[in-house]
């Protein structure tokens, strides 16, 4: 597992009710505490977060944002060198999001802690955290806080139309074998955001053989690789010559991309390659040295993509599932239902629930459902305009008929003219509404409940990663 919320990968602390004694950023700071006999003006100096003496009912706490979000598996409060002033219980709470106004649910109810140790505590919970608040009862101080766990990406970190880093662990890039970890670990290599200097990176010892150093990563996401950034920043005089790379499914048989090429010092050295894809790639350094980061460049494939999309909405808070679903089809009890039968064990079910819910839907929830689309021709949010792309080169007159039809269509039914708008004119959206003018009420119902099933079917698809069913 990794460290989510460590400064390395980009954790932050977002707010505190008090940092009298020392600041809460020491919380997340990579290195270990240390112990110092200094003073400063507001007494001993101390290697964490500590608070001053509350003299009022109440308790301290401190938001700290994940670097990398995910799924939250361990937690360790590490009190090294606090021995009569810790806090005497803590306890840690969670939330999906950015917002400190937002849902937050306890992950670790009030527990006792101890001076100068470190407690390691299990956490299970399915949710996907953005932040998390930690409690301490009633003051005092805490060296460190440890959060690990498993990576979730976000919807736009995972996208197969356009090139990420494969590799890297905010997608569950892991770093599952070396040939040599004697100077730093080969997990550095693939923390988001450069590297703070070499004792950040991998780095070998010399090698006194004709043998070569090499790393095996496991792929966050099977991709077509079309490039490797290599990068060995700080690392000056102690820079690989080459690199070669191979790529395998399974991690055990390997077939090479990359044959032997140089590499610069203390330079970020792109690598071209020819789009194969994989699960595993092995980077190998000639003859040995370090590197600072590895990026491995390409497009994810739409299999692999889904899979991330699919961990992600069954790991929201369910406010958060709500909005997802929403975002699909605007009726309540249509967007309850999908978002209270999660987990899905499959993309497929997340389309046969939809229209599982869709028929026992009365009309009320259509009708609820039909107003959450703008217009024909009207401006939406980003969804509905990227569907009514056919409408945005229409003539004046056009647009002025179209007006017109909405107008008499609502006049009419009492509802929104809803039509399947991806991929059509907004000439030939027009003559639809103009033949379905002639229509029965409760036909109308039944025709815009089978557009808004399309829709909702190709939202879905577009979220998850996949072709509509």
């Amino acid at each position: 597992m990794i460290d989510l919320i460590s400064e390395r990968v980009g954790g932050r602390v977002v707010a505190c009710n008090d940092e009298f004694f020392a600041p809460a950023v020491n919380l997340i700071n990579a290195h270990a505490a240390v112990a110092n006999d200094d003073y400063t003006d507001r007494g001993k100096w101390m290697d964490g977060w500590e608070t001053r003496r509350r003299r009022e009912p109440g308790h301290d706490w401190v938001m700290v944002a994940l670097g990398i979000p995910g799924r939250i598996r361990s937690v360790t409060i590490d009190t090294s060198y606090f021995t009569g002033n810790y806090p005497e219980h803590f306890s840690l709470d969670a939330n999906g999001g950015d917002d400190p106004e937002g849902e937050w649910v306890e992950i670790i109810p009030k527990t006792g802690l101890q001076g100068a140790s470190e407690a390691e505590f299990a956490v299970d919970d399915p949710h996907r955290v953005v932040m998390v608040r930690l409690n301490i009862y009633p003051d005092g101080g805490v060296a460190r806080l440890r959060v690990e766990g498993e990576p979730i990406p976000a919807m736009d970190q995972v996208c197969p139309e356009g090139e990420i880093d494969l590799a890297s662990a905010a997608v569950g890039g892991e770093a599952v074998d070396a040939s040599d970890l004697h100077y730093s670990p080969p997990s550095n290599l693939l923390r988001p955001g450069p590297s703070a200097g070499m004792w950040d990176g991998w780095e070998t010892k010399r090698r006194r053989d004709d043998g070569n150093d090499w790393v095996m990563v496991r792929l966050g996401l099977r991709g077509a690789v079309q490039r490797l950034l290599v990068d060995t920043s700080h690392f000056k005089g102690n820079a690989p010559g080459w690199v070669s790379a191979d790529l395998s499914e399974d991690g055990t048989t390997w077939s090479p991309v990359v044959e032997r090429v140089p590499v610069s010092p203390h330079e970020k050295n792109t690598v071209g390659m020819d789009g194969s894809a994989g699960r595993f790639l092995r980077l190998s350094i000639h003859p040995d040295g370090g590197l600072a980061r590895l990026r491995v460049l390409g497009r994810p494939d739409r299999e692999a993509a889904g899979e991330k999309r699919l961990v992600y909405l069954n790991s929201l808070f369910d406010g958060m599932a709500e909005r997802f679903f929403r975002t699909a089809c605007a009726s309540s009890a249509w967007v309850d239902e999908m978002v209270r039968r999660r987990p899905f064990a499959a993309i497929a079910d997340v389309f046969a629930l939809g229209e599982e819910v869709f028929a026992s839907m009365t009309e009320p929830d259509w009708l609820e459902a039909f107003g959450g689309h703008p217009r024909i021709g009207e401006r939406g949010d980003v969804t509905a305009n990227r569907e009514q792309a056919g409408t945005a080169t229409a003539s004046r007159e056009t647009i002025r008929e179209l007006i017109d039809v909405n107008r008499r269509y609502e006049d009419k039914f009492g509802f929104t003219y809803i039509v399947y708008a991806t991929g059509k004119t907004a000439d030939e959206m027009l003559a639809i509404a103009r033949q379905r003018l002639g229509n029965d009420r409760a036909q109308e119902i039944a025709n815009a409940a089978a557009e808004q099933r399309r829709i909702t079917a190709t939202r879905l698809g577009r979220m998850l990663c996949q072709e509509a069913k």
